[in-house]
């Protein structure tokens, strides 16, 4: 896939290279100047995040957020072992707030402490099927990349992305109740 990518890629450069010569550098120039843009306006939010959610996890306050959460991770995990239980609140918080980026350490954490006991393939696929599908009450990351490109309304994409995905996260689950047994 990479090879056909870079060479689209080339093929496209030498044809721009024939038809528009200054265009070449041009587009260079000013893509590699907004994409860094771009890139650092979406460190900053992520930043934000992953320290919230390293101050939550110093302070001990995921363990309460997890106890909080814990019918909730019951019905949906079944019996899980308490060090992978505050991994997986926070990891469900972070998608729920649309820091899908931020969420990939404390999945991986979670991932790891379940995969040291016996009888946790349902956990498992329950936990990546609610990571795909994550249900994002604050698109952060969407919002701020429309706001960071001129979006008259960054907003507005809030309420359909909820609706859009509960809808994903409950047939989700639904059909991992339906064809994955619990041990």
């Amino acid at each position: 896939m990479n090879v056909i990518f870079a060479l689209v890629c080339s093929i496209s450069m030498i044809i721009l290279l024939f038809i528009n010569p200054d265009g070449v550098l041009t587009a260079f120039l000013t893509g590699g100047e907004k994409a860094l843009s771009l890139a650092t306006k979406m460190i900053i939010v992520h930043a934000v995040w992953m320290g919230v959610f390293n101050l939550l996890e110093k302070t001990k306050l995921s363990n309460k957020f997890a106890k909080l959460l814990s019918p909730l991770n019951n019905f949906l995990f079944g019996k899980v072992p308490e060090s992978a239980k505050g991994f997986i609140s926070l990891n469900i918080s972070a998608n729920a707030l649309g820091m899908s980026g931020a969420t990939t350490p404390m999945g991986i954490k979670a991932i790891a402490e379940l995969e040291k006991h016996k009888n946790t393939e349902y956990a498992i696929a329950m936990f990546f099927v609610i990571n795909a599908t994550s249900v994002q009450i604050i698109p952060t990351s969407v919002l701020a990349l429309r706001a960071s490109l001129g979006s008259a309304s960054p907003s507005d994409i809030v309420i359909p992305t909820i609706l859009a995905t509960f809808l994903s996260t409950i047939i989700g689950v639904i059909l991992v109740k339906t064809f994955i047994k619990k041990s």
